[in-house]
């Protein structure tokens, strides 16, 4: 019975910890409208896209949607985007420290579209990390990414409180 326990103890913590690792953000925006300012954002930040894939057109262009039938794209979603992005210099630094910690780079960024809402995320690379210095790197590198995507976000809630009626009453 303690063994049951203690399963269950230690797959709740796990389960805690793994979506504390996932940055997640929902934009209420078309991902047509939003990757542009994505993108330019990205680029503000001093990082690079490497590579742009419009995964769900893989899929579809694989034959999947025949091939799993009524099992494809359970969720709806209209499109998923992964981009891999870079920093050159946290990427220099991190493989002159560590080589092998260069698995963690470039970070994957995936844009799930469902409906007319785009969900941004990507694991936080930091977490991972054994060597001290990388580690310290690679959390500097999230926080730039996070800040990148909050600042597309932020635009939003700028545009919704310019935009608001003028009879509208906002609590503080």
């Amino acid at each position: 019975m303690k063994k049951i326990i203690l399963a269950v103890v230690m797959l709740a913590l796990s389960s805690s910890l793994f979506a504390s690792s996932i940055y997640k953000k929902e934009v209420p925006e078309s991902l047509k409208s939003y990757l542009p300012k994505l993108k330019k954002s990205i680029k503000d930040n001093h990082m690079n896209i490497l590579y742009e894939m419009d995964l769900m057109e893989k899929f579809k262009k694989s034959g999947y949607a025949k091939k799993f039938g009524a099992d494809f794209n359970k969720n709806g979603i209209t499109s998923v985007t992964t981009l891999l992005l870079c920093n050159g210099y946290v990427g220099n630094q991190v493989s002159n420290i560590d080589p092998d910690m260069m698995v963690l780079c470039p970070i994957k960024v995936t844009l799930i579209e469902r409906g007319n809402t785009v969900t941004v995320s990507f694991v936080k690379n930091f977490e991972v990390a054994t060597n001290r210095e990388v580690k310290a790197l690679l959390l500097t590198l999230d926080h730039i990414l996070m800040h990148t995507i909050d600042l597309t976000i932020d635009q939003y809630m700028k545009d919704a409180i310019t935009n608001a009626p003028e009879d509208a009453q906002f609590d503080d």
